[in-house]
């Protein structure tokens, strides 16, 4: 059923958890996995730092999440592929570079973690997975971290 399945990924709990419902799907179909981060340039607090080195610090971290991701994959025996990729003030935003890179490789599924924001803070920030969903042409997986009980 699945050929081609795109995960995003971010280094957080909840993308962790997404990976491995895309690597356990991966395996299941026999499908190929393509690990995808976007550097989001755009959102950063740019007041009093030194730009290049923090574009340098948030590239690597992204090169080190993919290769996480990565290992995963190779490790649960799949075929799996990397993209880096990074926001510009100018340019499209984190959910539709995500529907883009689907669109680009094909993706039958494309797998995310949502951080369940809420509030003022989705209304300005927006949901990467809600608009991911909305321009992406193949279904969307949706993984939720776990819940966590109050008192």
């Amino acid at each position: 059923m699945y050929t081609n399945i795109l995960v995003a990924v971010d280094g957080s709990a909840v993308s962790d958890a997404a990976l491995h419902h895309a690597i356990r799907l991966a395996q299941d179909q026999r499908a190929k996995l393509h690990a995808i981060h976007v550097v989001d340039i755009v959102g950063m607090p740019w007041e009093e730092v030194d730009i290049q080195d923090m574009l340098t610090f948030y590239r690597q971290q992204g090169e080190t999440i993919l290769a996480r991701a990565v290992a995963s994959a190779k490790q649960a025996g799949l075929s799996v592929t990397s993209t880096l990729l990074e926001t510009r003030a100018d340019g499209p935003r984190v959910a539709e570079m995500l529907a883009d890179k689907a669109h680009g490789i094909a993706a039958d599924l494309v797998v995310l973690g949502s951080h369940g924001r809420r509030g003022l803070t989705r209304l300005f920030s927006g949901s990467v997975a809600e608009g991911t969903a909305r321009l992406c042409g193949a279904p969307v997986l949706i993984v939720h971290g776990p819940t966590q009980k109050s008192g």
